[in-house]
């Protein structure tokens, strides 16, 4: 119990370093006072205990002391969304799920480093993706209802997965976080068949050596991550800001902090490179990345 609730506040630092990393602009940070921050970080907060149960349950599959089928996974999974309803405005489960497939990863795959020991996290993260246990499947998905996230219901609705008939024919979780990282990008580091949570993190570690910090690399990722999607008439603040190395020093900062009222200005939103950023920033704490 001790080692996991050790991984479960690593991996809480990170994500927590992640989501307040400032400015991140378009997206979330600490400096805009906007509800989500507020929400995100509540729900990390409050399902600490659910995040620790997650790493024991995979420990238990590694050691023989549980069969992963036998694992309850609607528990693993709908446990951080109840709790967060309990406790806070608002569920973020493009947040909370993915943080709680990787405590159930590392504690299967016993592994030191993710990068290092990919094999074995990504034989780990298959095993919890390809359950198909319609029970559990079904609950986690009436779940989004519950805690009034009728978005993400209704998306799954309107491709089918809702449907008894299809999660008895043998849907895996994979497939429901392939289709609901469609629209929200953090399910899209779980999904092993893509194995995208390598490519992130290999990024985010070189980009720690260039930036020397977690903070400053985060926000390094988050500017390549939406550099495509910037309009050209914004390109030469955007380069500007490049140059500059982001948030290296107060004159650097200010260039983001305009970046960042520019985009708002012109309704650029980019939420989802904050769940891809702050999620990476979990397992780059967890590697060891400060």
């Amino acid at each position: 119990m001790e080692e996991s609730l050790s991984i479960v506040k690593t991996l809480v630092r990170g994500v927590l370093t992640g989501v307040n990393a400032y400015i991140k602009p378009g997206g979330v940070h600490r400096l805009v006072p906007v509800k989500i921050l507020d929400e995100v970080v509540c729900n990390i907060t409050s399902s600490i205990d659910f995040l620790v149960e997650a790493v024991e349950a995979g420990v238990r599959v590694r050691k023989g002391e549980l069969v992963a089928t036998s694992v309850d996974y609607a528990k693993l999974f709908t446990g951080p969304l109840k709790e967060s309803f309990r406790n806070c405005s608002g569920v973020h489960p493009e947040y909370l799920i993915p943080l709680s497939v990787f405590g159930f990863t590392i504690g299967l795959s016993d592994v030191e480093s993710i990068l290092e020991e990919s094999n074995k996290f990504k034989k780990a993260l298959e095993t919890i993706n390809g359950v198909n246990k319609w029970s559990d499947i079904k609950q986690l998905i009436e779940v989004f209802r519950v805690v009034g996230r009728n978005d993400m219901y209704e998306h799954l609705q309107a491709t089918g997965y809702t449907q008894i008939t299809l999660l008895r024919s043998g849907v895996t979780f994979n497939e429901v976080f392939r289709v609901l990282s469609s629209k929200w990008r953090g399910f899209t580091l779980v999904d092993s068949k893509e194995g995208v949570v390598f490519h992130y993190l290999k990024q985010l570690v070189d980009l720690h050596k260039e930036y020397k910090s977690l903070e400053n690399a985060l926000i390094a990722l988050y500017m390549d991550l939406i550099k495509q999607h910037i309009p050209q008439s914004l390109q030469d603040k955007v380069r500007e800001a490049q140059n500059c190395k982001y948030m290296a020093t107060p004159e650097c900062a200010k260039i983001m902090y305009e970046l960042d009222v520019l985009f708002r200005k012109n309704k650029l939103n980019f939420e989802w490179a904050s769940e891809i950023t702050a999620l990476i920033a979990s397992l780059a704490s967890f590697e060891g990345l400060k």
